[in-house]
């Protein structure tokens, strides 16, 4: 099914995959909302791209659905949420310092949880929309070095395949993208040198998500993406 003239709700969306997918909705005709906690770089992005943006801090519930309420009355019925805003957290457990571990559970898990609650409302009542969860392959697996991270991931991908089979006889999609390592800032931000060459890029990411989208008669239950590279 075509996007065009769609509005898609994108968070985290001044950088990596966000930002790869609101360009690559906006060449496609479809209408997406870009969103982000910094105000500067969302009014910048969006009037270079060409597209709506508004402010956005997932980890807070009441900004979630103020501005979901905004979007709806002054764009029109949003018809897809792509909850991408995450932070990463890495290093032994012990070291994490108790604010950064509270900052990656209110923007991980508790983003996607409080801005698929205030979009559902609206879906459900329509009894059409799809909301795609970027979860991480760090909700398929264990390993050293991520424990926060990887607890955060794996509470939205609980969370997404039970409304995955609760919203879909009530004719709404909710589906996960399990993207491996990723070319994008966020390792930067989060302080942590790591190589990039076996990633994916944004671009990429951000077509598997648009055809998940698109897809209308289709749920995309669990669906990993990696780069070809990163299994040599």
């Amino acid at each position: 099914m075509s996007l065009k003239g769609k509005i898609i709700l994108v968070t985290g969306a001044t950088s990596g995959i966000g930002m790869a997918l609101v360009q690559r909705l906006h060449r496609l005709g479809a209408r997406p909302v870009l969103t982000g906690r910094n105000e500067e770089k969302v009014v910048r992005l969006a009037q270079q791209i060409g597209v709506s943006g508004y402010k956005l801090d997932v980890s807070r519930e009441k900004e979630c659905r103020a501005v979901v309420s905004q979007i709806e009355q002054e764009q029109g019925p949003i018809h897809g949420l792509v909850n991408n805003a995450g932070i990463w957290l890495e290093g032994d457990f012990e070291a994490n310092r108790p604010q950064d571990i509270q900052k990656v559970i209110n923007t991980n898990t508790l983003g996607t949880i409080w801005m698929s609650h205030a979009v559902l409302s609206h879906m459900l009542k329509r009894r059409a929309g799809a909301v795609v969860n970027v979860v991480s392959t760090g909700a398929l697996y264990t390993r050293k070095g991520i424990s926060v991270y990887s607890a955060s991931k794996w509470a939205v991908r609980g969370f997404t395949g039970c409304l995955e089979v609760e919203c879909a006889p009530k004719g709404v999609r909710v589906m996960g993208f399990y993207p491996g390592k990723v070319a994008t800032n966020m390792y930067e931000i989060a302080g942590i040198d790591r190589d990039l060459e076996v990633a994916m890029t944004p671009e990429a990411a951000s077509e598997m998500i648009q055809i998940m989208l698109g897809s209308e008669n289709l749920v995309w239950g669990q669906v990993c993406g990696r780069n070809i590279k990163d299994y040599i």
